[in-house]
């Protein structure tokens, strides 16, 4: 099992919440609540492990992983 260190925090001029997963180099937020940070934060993990066929190697020999993204408990 692997865990991605998620940063949040508000950004109290804005008075909004942002988020950063420097692993995977995703920087979002503005967000009213920490909650909604979360919640956007774990769509932004499992949309940039999605990933694009086009940019797989059509020679090259793949396997596939079920990777699922949740809040660690």
């Amino acid at each position: 099992m692997s865990a991605f260190l998620v940063e949040l925090f508000l950004d109290y001029e804005a008075r909004n919440w942002h988020y950063s997963v420097p692993a995977l180099h995703i920087n979002g937020g503005g967000t009213a609540t920490r909650a909604d940070a979360e919640r956007e934060c774990l769509s932004a993990i499992a949309f940039a492990l999605e990933g694009d066929p086009r940019d797989y190697d059509a020679d090259a020999e793949t396997v596939t992983f079920d990777v699922s993204v949740a809040p660690a408990a």
